[in-house]
């Protein structure tokens, strides 16, 4: 029995016991079973317990078909054989025969039991599970099975079975829709396919038919599962004895198979948004990664020690391996190899100490390197280690690594390539699909801009001081009504080479609309790239705002300018939030659209809050999502705008933080914009040892009191 003795007594409606073997020993009794048998113990023999019920379980036990018994009290008692057919029964179900009424309320009850469990159920195979056994045994199959049908295919696969002998199950578990074929016609045709007995397998569907009635069924009823114009699948109910589906018990199985079909679609759903949910929850994970790494990579240190860092990194989050190999002149070298485990390392370089490289050696790092084309193994074979080895020692040695996938991208810039970034999957038994090449080129792209920017060191120390210059406001304007006071602080000389970075602030009046505009805005990176884009994302709010654009669509603007600039590269991508500001005589309102930025803080008379308006990264997609969120300032209210720089200061206890952040605030209740802004830089400032290692911009906005 599939489906055992005790959960029997919990689906099947009036049953009494569950018997096993040819003695009919008692393996299961409900308390309705000892109510009408009376006080027997488990594994007694109902032979000798129940001496006028043998007759009736010795000829169903026997011949594999049903048979009943009187009882007291004008009870009859139905014995069902358990199991595969005549010759294969494994027991007996005894239960009460109930009369039209009882069963009518049976069945109801039945039914409403069988929907709160399929409204439970969020995986298809636990609904497959519940169809083949609940549903089955409410319905009274003596065997059943559920098939779903995958989007787009023409294949049904059987998600559970009950009753099937394991051989058949196996035959059928994944069935190509065919016409002809009684599941398949339900299924095409969208409405059921009834088989009375054998004789309508044998005229209906001769082909199917000795399998139709194989183990001894005689009736089948083949449901497709349908919501509105998707089809999610059928089951299959088969029964020993023949079956008059009279237009009740249609009706009635139409509705079990509705339950089904309602229940597997709002699975699909489930999964559906699921994966959605994963899938920009792994957008994000990457984004930020990206936005990590491209940090990493404008730090002002030697082109081996960046590329060692970001190895280092790569395999704390995204891989087992990393490697990064250069071309230098006529030769690609390895560079650096990263792995969690030095030991791993120091196996490495044994290796390629005793065993070289092969320069020629297709669809390595050196390939690519040279080449310029990426190269995606979702499972590295076998046979490509063997062909790499140069003896049987060998390997072994390269077996040991355990390889199981990889990808290797070209480090490429202006049309020439500069190495190549491999990633390997290995003891975690993860894989790289094509689907990943996006991502890791991405990062490629991020290491080889940053290695082209190494040689541009020099000249771009002399560029930054003069862009660095135009690229934030000399002073702010005077809003009547509000206080303004605006911060920015670079990195520390010794800490970088670098003097220009990405970080903005700006006011400025629309004065069509009487209002104000105000920015703070993070571009990726250093240096000039990230100040052309500053000064792009300036100027394109500067003019939009003009236009009369509101806070969303300039910010939309913003993100197209930068998409054109980025000539197919998205290495490049900034936060920012940006605000239309009103001043009315009871306050002033700000009208904030965030892309991707950290959250502002509103320092109130008694507290502080966060502003988290949710928004995409600016420069990334085409169609970023932005959401306008108003804040109110009363009265001595004042808002906080900050860059990363601030809450990703470091010092001796870890990351300056949020929180610090907060408390900070909350300590500056009844104080101007500029001591705001100026407790906050300092803060920051000295929490790194006077040192800061990423460039920090601010800016405050605070209703006059």
């Amino acid at each position: 029995m599939n489906i055992g003795a005790d959960e029997l007594l919990h689906v099947v409606p009036g049953v009494l016991a569950v018997t096993s073997g040819d003695d009919h020993a008692l393996g299961a009794l409900s308390p309705l079973g000892r109510e009408v048998l009376g006080p027997i113990r488990l594994d007694t023999s109902l032979r000798e317990a129940l001496p006028e019920f043998v007759d009736a379980l010795d000829t169903a036990y026997l011949s594999g078909e049903a048979s009943r018994v009187a009882h007291e009290e004008g009870r009859v008692i139905r014995c069902t054989p358990l199991g595969g057919g005549p010759g294969r029964i494994s027991g007996l179900l005894l239960r009460v025969v109930p009369d039209d009424d009882d069963r009518s309320r049976a069945r109801t009850a039945g039914f409403q039991q069988l929907t709160e469990q399929l409204s439970r159920a969020a995986t298809p195979t636990e609904i497959g599970r519940l169809t083949t056994t609940t549903a089955a045994a409410l319905i009274g199959a003596d065997s059943c099975i559920a098939y779903r049908r995958p989007e787009g295919s023409d294949v049904m696969e059987a998600l559970h079975h009950h009753g099937w002998a394991s051989d058949t199950h196996r035959l059928f578990a994944r069935v190509p829709l065919q016409c002809g074929r009684p599941m398949s016609d339900a299924v095409l045709g969208r409405t059921p396919v009834w088989l009375e007995d054998a004789g309508q397998w044998r005229a209906r569907y001769p082909e199917m038919a000795s399998i139709g009635v194989s183990e001894g069924h005689q009736a089948t009823a083949c449901l497709p599962l349908l919501v509105e114009d998707r089809d999610l699948g059928a089951v299959v109910f088969s029964f020993y004895q023949p079956r008059a589906f009279d237009p009740s018990e249609r009706e009635f199985l139409m509705a079990a198979a509705a339950l089904c079909a309602q229940a597997l679609d709002r699975a699909r759903l489930y999964t559906a948004e699921h994966e959605a949910r994963a899938a920009a929850e792994r957008e994000r994970d990457r984004m930020a990664f990206l936005a990590q790494a491209s940090r990493l990579m404008e730090a002002p240190l030697s082109v081996e020690e960046r590329l060692r860092q970001l190895g280092d990194l790569v395999v704390k989050g995204i891989a087992d391996w990393s490697a990064v190999h250069l071309v230098r002149g006529s030769r690609v070298e390895r560079v650096t190899v990263a792995h969690l485990d030095p030991a791993k390392i120091a196996f490495i370089e044994e290796l390629e100490r005793r065993y070289p490289p092969d320069p020629d050696a297709p669809g390595g790092a050196i390939d690519v390197a040279r080449s310029g084309v990426p190269v995606v193994m979702e499972d590295v074979p076998d046979e490509l280690l063997v062909a790499s080895a140069r003896d049987a020692t060998h390997l072994e040695l390269i077996r040991a690594i355990g390889l199981r996938s990889a990808i290797v991208v070209p480090l490429l810039v202006r049309g020439r390539s500069l190495g190549a970034l491999t990633l390997v999957h290995a003891e975690s038994g993860e894989h790289f699909t094509a689907a990943d090449l996006t991502f890791v080129g991405q990062l490629a792209a991020t290491a080889a801009v940053a290695l082209d920017n190494a040689a541009l060191y020099e000249q771009q120390r002399m560029v930054a001081r003069t862009l660095q210059t135009a690229l934030l406001p000399s002073e702010l304007p005077h809003v009547p009504g509000v206080e303004c006071a605006g911060r920015y602080r670079p990195p520390d000389p010794e800490l970088t080479d670098v003097y220009v970075g990405g970080d903005l602030y700006d006011v400025h009046e629309d004065p069509e609309r009487g209002r104000w505009a105000l920015t703070v805005a993070d571009v990726c990176g250093k240096g000039p790239q990230a100040a052309a884009l500053t000064s792009l994302i300036r100027h394109t709010v500067q003019a939009e705002v003009r236009h009369g654009f509101g806070p969303a669509d300039v910010v939309r603007r913003v993100n197209a300018a930068m998409l054109r600039n980025q000539d197919g590269s998205r290495a490049r991508f900034a936060t920012m939030v940006h605000g239309a500001l009103t001043v009315d005589p009871d306050g002033v309102t700000i009208t904030l659209v965030n892309g991707g930025h950290p959250p502002g803080l509103v320092r109130r008379r008694d507290d502080v809050e966060w502003l988290d308006v949710p928004g995409t990264l600016v420069g990334v997609y085409p169609d970023p999502e932005l959401v306008e969120a108003d804040v109110r300032l009363a009265p001595g209210d004042a808002l906080l705008l900050y860059t990363d720089g601030v809450t990703e200061a470091r010092g001796p206890d870890g990351f300056f933080g949020s929180d610090r952040l907060a408390s900070l605030v909350a300590s500056f209740a009844d104080t101007s914009a500029d001591t705001v802004a100026d407790g906050v830089l300092d803060a920051v400032s000295g929490f790194g040892d006077g040192k800061l290692r990423d460039d920090v911009a601010l800016l405050v906005i605070r209703a006059a009191p």
